[in-house]
């Protein structure tokens, strides 16, 4: 049982992978509740924003907590050193996803919605791939843990597509940027815009990382056999 994948095979350790899937979960919702800030942000429904806003980070919190309970029972299980590496970078790079969405709601929290609105369409669009992402991977995780990998590649194919199609959209975004007269911005509502759309775009960058990761995991086992 050298591998992840195998220990994932023999289902040990079942309150770990219980954990695992909860979190998969929750890093999801995470991204979910985030595109509805945004869009309450946009429509300039400024409580319903905040209160959006502070779910994001209340799950956030709910997933490093998770995280951190998770890296806890890392030590207490019998497992070899490869598969307790293996299972802590994995929920790291999980957290990642959460982490992003987080950092791009509390950017919100301190914007105003005519800030974003020249490019509100193309955030939208960024959001709504990066959830397609956080779903895709979570069902990833869920495939992985059941050790079906016949059934993985392809959805690691589309989340590296997903993440692809957020970067062009990041560089469109760029470019109506470039094309806005930003007199009346002051420097620190231009970094927090950055810093935004960065936030978003990570979102994706961290599902692809996970996902990635899940192919190392699955190509190390190949390997053994």
């Amino acid at each position: 049982m050298g591998t992840l994948l195998e220990w994932f095979r023999t289902r040990r350790e079942v309150k770990i992978i219980r954990r695992i899937k909860e979190d998969g979960k929750k890093v999801y919702n995470c991204v979910v509740q985030f595109k509805d800030a945004l869009s309450l942000f946009l429509k300039k429904d400024m409580k319903g924003a905040k209160n959006a806003i502070q779910k994001v980070s209340n799950i956030e919190n709910e997933c490093d907590d998770l995280k951190r309970e998770l890296l806890t029972e890392l030590t207490k299980g019998e497992l070899s050193p490869q598969v307790r590496n293996d299972l802590a970078h994995l929920i790291s790079h999980l957290d990642q996803v959460a982490n992003s969405a987080n950092a791009g709601a509390r950017r919100l929290g301190v914007l105003k919605p005519e800030h974003i609105e020249p490019i509100a369409d193309m955030l939208l669009e960024m959001v709504d791939k990066s959830i397609e992402g956080a779903e895709v991977l979570r069902d990833t995780i869920e495939i992985e843990i059941e050790g079906k990998t016949e059934d993985v590649d392809a959805s690691i194919t589309r989340i590296n597509y997903l993440e692809h199609e957020v970067d062009q959209i990041h560089y469109r975004i760029l470019q109506k940027l470039n094309q806005l007269d930003y007199k009346e911005f002051s420097p620190f509502v231009a970094l927090t815009m950055y810093q935004l759309i960065g936030a978003i775009e990570q979102i994706s960058d961290a599902c692809e990382a996970t996902a990635d990761f899940v192919k190392i995991i699955n190509l190390q086992a190949a390997r053994q056999k």
